[in-house]
Order: structure tokens, then sequence, then C-alpha cells
């Protein structure tokens, strides 16, 4: 059973250093935000590859994340009276979600990129969302 685990690991090892690509330094910047009736989050992210979390709980929850990179992804949870969402990505590839309830909820996803993958859930009495998706 060993030798197979190993063997598999080696197969991934490479395939994850095939798709890299050159030699040149990867950079990532990964987030987890929890934020239990705290103040606005704001994160900005300008790594090759960028990945945000932001998951809140409280009476007006907003968060606005910012991506420039190849990769993009994000996810927003939001349980509060208000809620506010506002990503913007600028990749290759995008994907970002957000979820909402409470009293009201309002979103905004924009995403400039080759592949843009977004999704919203709401779940408030007033509800209001946008996505912009374009290609290069």
């Amino acid at each position: 059973m060993k030798p197979l685990l190993r063997r598999a690991g080696a197969a991934m090892l490479a395939l994850c250093c095939a798709g890299a690509g050159s030699a040149d330094a990867q950079t990532a910047d990964i987030k987890t935000i929890v934020s239990v009736g705290g103040p606005p989050v704001v994160l900005n992210q300008n790594s090759q590859l960028n990945m945000a979390g932001v998951f809140m709980i409280g009476g007006s929850t907003s968060a606005t994340v910012t991506q420039n990179g190849v990769n993009n992804a994000t996810g927003v949870l939001q349980f509060g009276g208000t809620n506010s969402a506002s990503i913007g990505q600028a990749g290759m590839n995008n994907v970002a979600f957000v979820g909402q309830t409470g009293q009201s909820a309002t979103s905004l996803v924009s995403q400039l990129g080759a592949m843009n993958t977004g999704t919203l859930a709401q779940f408030s009495t007033v509800n209001s969302s946008m996505i912009v998706q374009t290609g290069p």
C-alpha cells in the first residue's frame, strides 16, 4: 500500500511542477478572515495565486476583496442584519462565491479574465446583486 501512495504522491508532484511552467518563483497569498461583530473587512491581494475566505457574523457586515493575479478565488459568507459584499478580480482565472442571510443583502462581483465564475446566494428580506464578467 505504501509504494502505491509514494507513486501517487510522486505523480502529483510531477503534475504540479509541470503545470507551474518555468522555474520562476511562484507567489501565493492565501487569507482566511473570521469576524464576529467586527469592523468592515477590506482585503487587497496582488500575487500570482490569490485565495480569500471571509466569514462574518454581526449586526452589520461589510467585506471588500480586490484580487489581481493569474488565479483568483474568493468566498464570502455573511450572517447579519445588513450585509454588503464587493469582490473585484482581474486575472486569467477568477472564481467568486457570496452567501448572505439577514434583513438586507447587497453584492457586487466584477471579474475580468479568460475564465470567470461567479455565484451569489442571498436569503434576506431585501436582496440586491450584480455580477459583471468580461474577457480580455
